[in-house]
C-alpha cells in the first residue's frame, strides 16, 4: 500500500519533510518514504491512497487520558463553585465514576478512542476509576481498543478513598489485567499498575501495591503533586513531599509515568531524571482545575523524559500542544 500526495513529516533530522511526499507500507511497516511521484513509478501495482495534500506524519500518543470523562462533556456541577482542586474532585470527577457500570465504561471506550483516531492519536495511555464496576472494567475497555484498531495501555487507579475493600479489588484488577496481556503476548494492548494519587493511598495500600507488583516487570501510572492539597497532606502525614515518599514505595521508575508534577521542587525533579521516570505534562487540565503551571522548561532543560496528556478534556493532541506552546 502506498499512501501518496500528501505533505509527510517524517521526524527524521536529515530529512524532516516532504512537500509531496508519500509512504510505502508492507505488513504493517513502514518500508520507504520519499516524494509521491518517484515511490508511484518506483512500485505501480501497489495500492494508492491519494491523501489529497493532506498531512501524513507518525500518530500521537496521548501518555494520560481518562476515558470515562467523556460522560462528563457539558456537564454542570450543581451548587456552589468549587473554591479549589480537592472540591472539583469531590463534586464532579468522583461523582461520575461512582456512577458507572461496564455497559457505561465500554461506550465511553469506543466513544474516547473513535475520537482520538479522528484526531490522529495512535496509542492511548488510559487511567480508569469506577469503585461500583472495578472487576473487568479494564477487560471492558481493551476489548473497544481492539474494536477499534488502536494501541492502548490501561490500568486502574487504585486508591482509598471508596474503602479497603475497593482498593484491593483495585489493586486485583491491576495485576490480573497486567497477567492476561503478558500471557497472551498482546502487542496493541498492555496495562500498568494504576495508583490515584499519595493524598488518597496510605502507607499500607502502597506497601500491598509494591508487594503485588513484584516480578511483573511493569511501571506504575500516578498523579504526582497536581494540586497544593496533594503536596500539603504528604507533609503533613509523613513528613515528606510527594516525589521523596513514591521513592521510598520503589514507584518511580523508567517505566513508571509520573503525571501533573506541579508542586515539586529542584531535588525532586533530580529524583525524576535519577529515576528516569517519565512525566506527562496536561495544560489544559491544569488551567481547567486552576491547579497552576507546571514546571515542565526546568524539567526539560534538566533532560527528564516528557509526555503530553489530555487528562480525560479531550483527545485533541494537537489544542493541548498548542496551549504548551
Amino acid at each position: 500500500m502506498l499512501i501518496g500526495n500528501g505533505r509527510v513529516i517524517t521526524h527524521d533530522k536529515e530529512c524532516p519533510y516532504f512537500e509531496n511526499g508519500g509512504v510505502l507500507i508492507k505488513d504493517g511497516k513502514i518500508l520507504e518514504i520519499g516524494k509521491s511521484d518517484i515511490l508511484k513509478n518506483k512500485y505501480p501495482n501497489e495500492e494508492f491512497i491519494d491523501a489529497e495534500n493532506n498531512l501524513i506524519m507518525p500518530g500521537f500518543i496521548n501518555t494520560h487520558h481518562h476515558i470515562y470523562s467523556a460522560f462528563a462533556r457539558g456537564m454542570k456541577s450543581s451548587g456552589k463553585a468549587p473554591k479549589d482542586f480537592q472540591e472539583i474532585l469531590e463534586n464532579l470527577w468522583w461523582k461520575v465514576d461512582k456512577k458507572l457500570n461496564h455497559e457505561d465504561i465500554k461506550y465511553s471506550a469506543l466513544t474516547t478512542y473513535i475520537d482520538s483516531i479522528k484526531n490522529g492519536v495512535t496509542t492511548v495511555f488510559d487511567h480508569h476509576a469506577g469503585p461500583n464496576s472495578v472487576s473487568g472494567s479494564l477487560d471492558i475497555i481493551g476489548e473497544a481498543a481492539k474494536k477499534v484498531g488502536i494501541r492502548s495501555c490501561l490500568c486502574y487507579e487504585v486508591s482509598d478513598r471508596d474503602g479497603l475493600d475497593i482498593a484491593e479489588e483495585g489493586i486485583n484488577e491491576n495485576i490480573r489485567f497486567i497477567k492476561k496481556c503478558q500471557n497472551e503476548h498482546e502487542n496493541m494492548l498492555k496495562g500498568m499498575f494504576g495508583l490515584h494519587a499519595s493524598f488518597t493511598l496510605s502507607d499500607e495500600t502502597l506497601k500491598k501495591c509494591q508487594k503485588a507488583i513484584c516480578g511483573l516487570d511493569v511501571g506504575y501510572h500516578v498523579h504526582i503533586a497536581e494540586g497544593i492539597g496533594d503536596l500539603n497532606n504528604s507533609l503533613e502525614k509523613y513528613g515528606k513531599r510527594v516525589v521523596e515518599r513514591l521513592l521510598e514505595f520503589e514507584i518511580l521508575g523508567e517505566k513508571t509515568i509520573g503525571v501533573h508534577c506541579i508542586y515539586i521542587n529542584e531535588k525532586e525533579m533530580e529524583i525524576l531524571k535519577s529515576t528516569k521516570t517519565n512525566v506527562v505534562h496536561n495544560p489544559e487540565s491544569n488551567m481547567g482545575n486552576a491547579v497552576g503551571c507546571s514546571p515542565i522548561l526546568e524539567m526539560y532543560s534538566k533532560g527528564i523524559r516528557l509526555g503530553l496528556g489530555t487528562d480525560g478534556y479531550t483527545s485533541d493532541m494537537l489544542e493541548s500542544l498548542k496551549l504548551e506552546i
